[in-house]
């Protein structure tokens, strides 16, 4: 098929499409352009089965066939096509085909239309999403969390929790490609150990998401409490955790898409804060799609945002991760669980001095801050934090299946229930005002 450009940057220009092909406003595009009202990642073009469809991208200003509005529809030869303000239309040869043949078909197509029509519904369903933000969870370098209402028809409501990103970062492509694309990326992802994401969107200058709300606390705020109240967390607890996000990271590590191509996705940012415990015990790993584009967060003297304490080595070092990455930086907050202590704290404002730290990765036997560590733990932790990708668990499988090989191979260890349980007792005594004990 042809796609031939109207108006725009590429008025009158004409392209031979044979394949997928992705068309936006950033260069990493397959057709480019360069054009206010058209989105970074504005739509795509593909194949299936001879038959030929457009999917817009979660563009700003719509995707439009033959004047209607559309998500996803098959292009026929005559279409015109409008992206943002730029017009196109679609060129697709025709074989030959008899009238007779011709004749016949429309006749079937237009018997099965009056047929399906009364209970078939149209493929594009517009509503306004509303959420209203009732009060800030936290406060990032990339923006705000707020716990939001969604609004639907007949007084539907539905709690979830909306992560800002600043205008400041939104006015930066290479932040917004990489943090659509990546968002684009996990959307599919649903486990019970990883929080899901239910909606991109965009407010006046910024971007948000809005996602699953976890009734809970983080692993930050879990791991304050232990320390204010002087106490350690049981070893069994911490490797149950652990081994609940161990579980989310290996089916985000071999998921696919529709092609049964891997993604391979890599968090880059494995750390307490974005570890989340519910009121049932539920164990959730956040903000996956976030940590890529974070990449692209520098402040204004250029110096990069985000958590150096909870880097890999090689991530340090600025080289190029996979999935081994995440597999270390579980390690330091299993390190942390234990010992209370940060592996590679700040102890400056010295960033550099930080990430020279964590490339030489020099970390102390886990049984010199906790002695009660049983040495097949220790053991599990210190191929976690190799400084070698190779000398490291090759997949989050193996490293949950030497988890949970702790945990029950000597008899029952601990659920999601007890987890529940653990948490309700170390927070009944707790401030009056908290995140489990929210101010009226």
């Amino acid at each position: 098929m042809k796609l031939v450009f109207s108006n725009g940057p590429l008025a009158g220009n004409k392209y031979l499409i044979d394949q997928t092909v992705m068309i936006g406003r950033h260069g990493s595009n397959d057709i480019v352009l360069s054009d206010p009202s058209i989105s970074l990642v504005h739509c795509r073009i593909y194949f299936d089965k001879q038959r030929v469809f457009v999917q817009d991208q979660g563009s700003t200003n719509g995707l439009y066939r033959n004047g209607e509005r559309v998500i996803h529809t098959e292009l026929r030869n005559g279409d015109q096509l409008i992206l943002g303000q730029i017009g196109a239309t679609i060129e697709i040869p025709v074989a030959e085909v008899s009238t007779d043949v011709r004749r016949l078909q429309r006749k079937e197509d237009e018997e099965t239309r009056v047929e399906e029509a009364d209970e078939e519904l149209s493929g594009n369903i517009f509503d306004a999403v509303t959420f209203f933000l009732k009060r800030k969870i936290a406060d990032g370098g990339m923006g705000a969390v707020y716990e939001a209402t969604q609004f639907g028809a007949e007084g539907f409501t539905k709690t979830v929790a909306i992560k800002t990103i600043l205008p400041r970062f939104a006015k930066k492509d290479e932040f917004v490609s990489s943090f659509v694309g990546e968002a684009r990326l996990v959307s599919n992802l649903i486990h019970e150990n990883i929080v899901q994401i239910h909606h991109l969107g965009r407010h006046e200058n910024g971007y948000y998401i809005a996602m699953e709300y976890i009734d809970g606390i983080s692993l930050t705020d879990f791991m304050l409490e232990h320390d204010r109240q002087g106490r350690g967390i049981p070893v069994n607890i911490a490797t149950f955790i652990v081994s609940r996000i161990c579980r989310g990271l290996e089916y985000a590590h071999e998921k696919c898409d529709a092609q049964g191509e891997p993604l391979s996705l890599v968090h880059r940012d494995v750390s307490p804060n974005n570890i989340m415990l519910s009121r049932e015990g539920d164990v959730k790993l956040t903000d996956f799609g976030v940590a890529q584009a974070a990449e692209f967060m520098k402040d204004e003297d250029g110096v990069l945002v985000g958590s150096v304490e909870y880097m890999s080595p090689e991530q340090a070092s600025f080289n190029t991760v996979d999935h081994r990455s995440d597999i270390f930086t579980l390690g330091l907050v299993y390190y942390e669980l234990l010992a209370g202590i940060r592996v590679f704290k700040k102890q400056s404002d010295d960033i550099d001095q930080t990430l020279e730290r964590v490339r030489e990765a020099n970390i102390p036997d886990i049984r010199s801050y906790r002695p009660d560590v049983p040495d097949s733990t220790a053991d599990i932790l210190h191929v976690a934090l190799q400084k070698k990708v190779d000398d490291r668990f090759q997949s989050a499988e193996n490293m949950a299946a030497a988890l949970e090989h702790e945990l029950y191979a000597r008899g029952p260890g601990p659920t999601t229930i007890e987890l529940a349980r653990y948490i309700h007792r170390m927070f009944e005594q707790a401030r009056p005002v908290h995140p489990l004990n929210p101010a009226p």
